[in-house]
């Protein structure tokens, strides 16, 4: 049975009296959460903050829209005291505050959550947005106006983060995400893919209205669905930079999750817009407020001896069905490298590439279930980052930026060979 905007967006009558007791907003910023009473108090702290010291004169409301947590998170938004102002111009002269909260039915879904903030933005009429995760432990005021400001005071639609990270951090987004987003969808934006980002209630409207809402990719990863949209749409695009992103390699990410989501969600895009990314060529880069990147180099410790035996494993049990995606001379060209001692193992950017076009293609013709061919391309990246690390062990912030610019290159050199599989029958 065909369910009404207002049931699938989780707008129950308590959600919507809320609204309407707001009116119109300035500015709205989202925390979609579950089980997150550890730190949602500090984060609508830290918003609160935001709003007082960047925002006084703007009315301004904070958007809660909960999985369903167990552990007090909800009344936590809503009964945490506010800051104490730091000035005689704090709270007291900010012209409107309000924290809303809601909840939504069935499991906890990411784009369940932005489509109900999403909302909130289009009917609280808010000119400026900004999505915060809860769980950020190093987030700071500065953040809040960071993604907001670009939006409210310049005009920009999506205004993706940019954030300082260790050489061996964030090695999805540069081996792959970034180079292949950009020499697709043309537009050098670095963070496709991160929960925290900026937007305008233009966007936020244009976004609502797209009858997408059912497709798992935006289920489980709407934030690259939305940037590649505000790309592929027109709409004006920045970067604004954060500063520090707390996460390592070792703290316990679930690559496989990750690829499937990240990855899934990226070939979902391609299959999407292809009318928007057939005719294009090479990339421009978008307005940045802040450096462009940030890297830095102190130890991270790394177990590239269990990446590479991941990546033999991985790769010798699913050979069947690599072959089944890849052209037999890529194909052979892996078995060939994989027989390498492992000190002088290489995964070149030119067979990355390849190797990439070549999963995306399949997909695109779904030559096998789609979740097994992303999952089949978890060892090869685990292969891509061994290379990674063992290449760059000693190399400094500066040669890494120079090689990850390389790589986009040759992803763009070889966009061609992608159009080419894309339309092979």
């Amino acid at each position: 049975m065909e369910t009404s905007l207002v049931e699938e967006t989780f707008l129950d009558d308590n959600f919507l009296r809320q609204l309407m007791s707001v009116g119109e907003v300035d500015l709205l910023v989202g925390i979609p959460s579950h089980n997150n009473a550890k730190t949602i108090s500090q984060t609508v702290l830290t918003i609160e903050e935001s709003f007082q010291q960047n925002f006084v004169r703007d009315r301004v409301v904070i958007v809660n829209v909960d999985g369903g947590s167990r552990d007090g998170t909800c009344d936590l938004v809503l009964n945490t005291p506010s800051p104490k102002s730091q000035n005689s111009r704090g709270l007291s002269s900010l012209r409107t505050l309000h924290r809303i909260t809601t909840r939504y039915a069935g499991q906890p879904s990411r784009g369940a959550a932005f489509r109900a903030i999403l909302t909130a933005a289009d009917l609280l009429r808010a000119k400026a947005c900004a999505i915060i995760l809860p769980e950020t432990s190093n987030f700071t005021a500065a953040w809040v106006k960071s993604l907001l400001q670009p939006a409210y005071r310049e005009d920009f639609d999506f205004v993706a983060p940019l954030y300082s990270r260790h050489k061996n951090d964030g090695l999805l987004a540069r081996n792959l995400l970034y180079p292949m987003g950009r020499a697709v969808f043309g537009r050098r934006i670095r963070e496709l893919n991160s929960g925290e980002f900026g937007f305008s209630g233009r966007l936020a409207g244009h976004c609502l209205n797209l009858d997408v809402w059912r497709e798992e990719s935006v289920r489980t990863s709407p934030e690259a669905w939305m940037a590649v949209t505000a790309i592929s749409s027109g709409f004006r695009c920045c970067q604004s930079f954060l500063g520090p992103k707390v996460h390592s390699l070792s703290s316990g990410t679930d690559i496989v999750t990750a690829v499937r989501q990240t990855v899934g969600t990226l070939f979902w895009c391609l299959e999407s817009q292809q009318s928007f990314w057939m005719e294009g060529t090479g990339s421009e880069s978008v307005p940045t407020f802040g450096p462009e990147h940030e890297l830095t180099s102190e130890p991270v410790r790394v177990n590239r001896k269990r990446i590479f035996d991941l990546f033999l494993s991985g790769a010798g049990e699913l050979s069947g069905v690599l072959k089944s995606i890849l052209v037999p001379e890529t194909h052979a060209e892996l078995q060939r490298i994989a027989t390498d001692d492992d000190r002088k193992f290489r995964y070149k950017d030119e067979l990355w590439v390849r190797t990439l076009c070549e999963f995306a293609a399949s997909y695109h013709h779904a030559a096998i279930d789609r979740d097994h061919l992303i999952q089949a391309l978890v060892p090869l990246y685990r292969g891509r980052i061994f290379s990674f690390l063992q290449e760059h062990h000693d190399s400094s912030p500066e040669d890494i930026e120079a090689h990850s610019e390389n790589l986009c290159l040759e992803f763009e050199r070889q966009k061609p060979y992608l159009i080419e599989r894309w339309k092979a029958k």
